[in-house]
């Protein structure tokens, strides 16, 4: 996923601009057969109410396309004004039950870092990130009960990431090294949410390892304070949840999701924090902190939310109260006060028309350290249109 950040003297600007499309950047979506025709228009901006993180977003066009040109040919693009990401999927291939895809991507800005510390933003340890990536993925798929969807999935995913700095990157500060990375992922789900604001129903059981290997692992930082970049990161996670109707025009959310790692860096830990929900295949929302602002070599955490209409009859207007926990193990050097992160958020959407969705939302981090004392108080606006 990539991030947007800035000043608070320039949030004005990169809002426009994020408005009009012109700096989104698009997140990852979900990497399985979606079986499902889509034509989205994402767009996400968030940022805080409380404290000096940065503005953050996304702005991405989804097109999914299942049968394309011909009956076991899918294909997937992301389209964002500065990076692209394609996957073309070749379904019973082997043979039944079996699919092989590929995919190419590349632009600017998908690999920007910002750094946090104890509830700052580091604008001086933050850069931007650029880089060209390709996949290779090979999918067993079968269902259980005729009806539930089971895939297995191998992918190997090579990329080149050239590091450059921001305006606010200090001069003395040593950028990581460009480099080749390569990654391996082994991976089962079981179900899976579909990429949408609001899913009106969806089941997912998913476990996964990723391993990589950064060709050029060299040390950064500045001089008196070097960081070194670990040459092979490794992550295992697990996620279970779902989406349930529980009564007509309300539903409610559910996941929980949990991974260690082990030789990771800044670079390459969990990152969590941030309501906006596209900006990784994994999101690992917790309201009312900035953007990726906690770093965890280890964690587990529980989103719950409860959707219901703002006024008895109302299907237009919702609101969708959120609570997020998690429990962490922090990456060495970035250690917040509080190892248990409590966060609870309120969302208002609204629907515009059919196929226009936007949200006004708010989230309040109880145990984000701001200041002398605790509570992050964040802002974010979503638009959804399908067509």
């Amino acid at each position: 996923m990539a991030r947007v950040g800035c000043r608070p003297g320039e949030r004005v600007l990169v809002g426009a601009l994020l408005a009009t499309a012109v700096l989104g950047l698009p997140a990852r979506t979900t990497a399985q057969i979606d079986p499902e025709p889509r034509l989205n228009l994402e767009l996400g901006l968030e940022g805080p109410l409380r404290g000096d993180g940065p503005l953050s977003g996304y702005a991405f066009f989804l097109w999914n396309q299942p049968h394309f040109l011909e009956e076991d040919w899918y294909l997937r693009v992301v389209f964002a004004p500065t990076y692209v990401i394609s996957d073309l999927v070749r379904d019973r291939w082997p043979g039944p039950g079996h699919a092989i895809g590929f995919g190419l991507g590349g632009g600017f800005f998908p690999y920007n870092f910002d750094e946090f510390r104890n509830g700052s933003h580091l604008e001086k340890e933050s850069f931007w990130g650029h880089g060209g990536e390709s996949t290779l993925s090979y999918y067993r798929r079968l269902k259980l009960f005729d009806k539930l969807p089971v895939e297995g999935q191998l992918r190997f995913h090579p990329q080149y990431v050239v590091y450059q700095r921001s305006g606010d990157t200090d001069h003395r500060f040593r950028l990581p090294a460009d480099t080749a990375i390569y990654s391996s992922r082994v991976g089962v789900r079981v179900g899976g949410e579909p990429p949408e604001l609001f899913p009106d129903l969806a089941v997912e059981v998913s476990a996964w390892y990723e391993a990589s290997r950064r060709q050029t692992a060299e040390v950064y930082g500045f001089p008196e304070a070097p960081i070194r970049a670990e040459s092979t990161p490794q992550q295992a996670w697990a996620r279970a949840g779902g989406v349930f109707t529980v009564s007509t025009n309300q539903s409610a959310r559910l996941f929980v999701t949990a991974g260690t790692s082990r030789d990771v860096d800044a670079l390459s830990s969990y990152r969590l924090g941030s309501a906006l929900p596209f900006r990784r295949e994994f999101p690992l929302v917790l309201h009312g902190y900035y953007v990726d602002e906690v770093f965890a070599s280890r964690f587990w955490l529980l989103n719950a939310s409860y959707r219901f209409p703002l006024w008895p009859g109302s299907r237009r207007v919702r609101l969708q109260l959120s609570f997020d926990y998690a429990r962490v193990g922090y990456l060495e050097g970035h250690a917040l006060p509080r190892r248990n992160l409590r966060g609870v958020g309120a969302d208002l959407s609204i629907a515009l028309t059919k196929w226009a969705t936007l949200v006004l939302g708010y989230g309040y981090g109880w145990d984000a350290p701001r200041g002398r004392g605790f509570g992050g108080h964040e802002a974010n606006s979503l638009i959804e249109f399908k067509f």
